[in-house]
């Protein structure tokens, strides 16, 4: 009995000893695991700000063709595409935008409408513009015909019919709105139908010309 009981005492000792040594080694991968985890985190800082820095650093051709918009895949962008996007949650500045591309290229191509949203969205980030989509298409609203989107000043009562082309717009807003490649326009703040010909154009730099639309930006 006695011989028993000092093989079961030193038994319990010995899981007692294989418990506490799992448990350090438990502990000590825990800890090897959480700061795998630090440096995992770093070295993914570090990959975005060399990748961030890597982009920076490219011409503009070839962030354009990095963009997609090198060669135009109507199969990947497309009015066929937006209407198979789901219908976006909308906000005031993606409404201002969607108007403004509305009622100055509705009648343009997926491509065309996207320029013409790509020029609002460079006056936002631009310091010569105010600093929001609102803000640039309502600038000199109060003004007749001397604000910088004619629709808002022509002294006309504008509405919006084609409820499908207007969704579509809606979808290409936020889009736009969303951290994208603009590289459509070169840039461009500016722009003028293809039917006029301004005097200010003269004095700023041509960037591109698509669908019924010319491009300019400051020289």
């Amino acid at each position: 009995m006695y011989y028993f009981r000092k093989i079961l005492i030193s038994i319990l000792f010995y899981l007692l000893f294989i418990f506490f040594y799992n448990l350090g080694i438990a502990e000590e991968l825990n800890s090897e695991l959480e700061t795998k985890e630090v440096d995992s985190f770093k070295l993914l800082k570090d990959f975005v700000e060399s990748d961030l820095f890597l982009i920076s650093s490219l011409d503009q051709n070839i962030l354009k063709n990095l963009s997609g918009f090198a060669r135009y895949d109507r199969e990947k962008f497309s009015f066929d595409a937006l209407d198979k996007l789901p219908q976006p949650k909308t906000s005031s500045e993606m409404k201002c935008l969607a108007e403004a591309i509305y009622f100055e290229a509705r009648g343009e191509s997926i491509e065309g409408q996207y320029a013409v949203g790509e020029v609002i969205i460079n006056r936002v980030l631009s310091d010569e513009f105010p600093n929001s989509v609102c803000g640039v298409i309502s600038e000199g609203a109060n003004r007749l015909n001397a604000c910088q989107f004619s629709y808002n000043c022509d002294g006309k009562l504008e509405t919006i019919n084609e409820k499908k082309i207007y969704g579509r717009i809606l979808k290409l807003s936020k889009i736009l709105l969303e951290p994208s490649a603009r590289f459509l326009t070169g840039g461009a703040t500016f722009y003028h139908s293809k039917f006029v010909s301004p005097s200010w154009s003269k004095k700023f730099l041509k960037t591109n010309e698509i669908g019924n639309h010319v491009f300019y930006k400051l020289p």
